[in-house]
């Protein structure tokens, strides 16, 4: 199922015009340059809480938060074209 939606949404993607594919990738460059930025903010703030109570149930929220952001960030970079 998950191999057969990728395939689709890949296809969909060279169907469409080289101008409406050039606007995706910019699109997807400006996502990713604020999710760098969100990262950067969390991860500051995990320094803030972590001083404190490293255990603190903000501080865990903070990290998880960074994860998805991370994976978020991963699964952007896989989709630009070199």
């Amino acid at each position: 199922m998950k191999v057969k939606k990728i395939m689709e949404q890949v296809e969909d993607f060279f169907d469409l015009s080289k101008n409406k594919q050039k606007k995706k990738q910019d699109k997807l460059l400006k996502l990713i340059a604020s999710l760098e930025q969100k990262k950067a903010m969390i991860k500051q703030e995990i320094k803030k809480e972590a001083r404190g109570d490293k255990h603190s149930k903000a501080c865990y929220n903070l990290c998880k938060e960074f994860k998805v952001v991370n994976k978020l960030i991963k699964r952007a970079k896989k989709n630009i074209k070199d």
